[in-house]
């Protein structure tokens, strides 16, 4: 007695047709800045030097700021860099990169 649930061949034609464009929809997944955004990304926030570094000087909240443009580092690693020891010596006003860190 599955008659009552079962599909007749349309049926099971659209529902194979509405998967399918179900499954198109959910897209592909992609990281980072779309194209359109490539252009807007300088006015994004990110970590800038705000006083000269020595090297071996420690990050702080008075040497390191979160500013505009967006050159430097994501303000999301900002607690991460406090506290580390600068491996070289950084000028006022120099984007800080995960690589310059590294």
């Amino acid at each position: 007695m599955d008659s009552a649930f079962s599909l007749e061949p349309s049926e099971l034609a659209n529902l194979v047709t509405e998967t399918n464009r179900a499954w198109q929809a959910l897209g592909e997944v992609r990281y980072g800045p779309k194209e359109a955004e490539q252009k807007s990304l300088v006015f994004r926030r990110s970590i800038y030097v705000a006083e000269d570094i020595a090297e071996g000087e420690l990050f702080s909240t008075t040497n390191i700021r979160i500013v505009r443009p967006g050159d430097g580092a994501t303000p999301s690693f900002y607690k991460q860099i406090l506290g580390l020891q600068a491996k070289r010596g950084y000028q006022a006003g120099t984007p800080l990169s995960l690589k310059q860190l590294l």
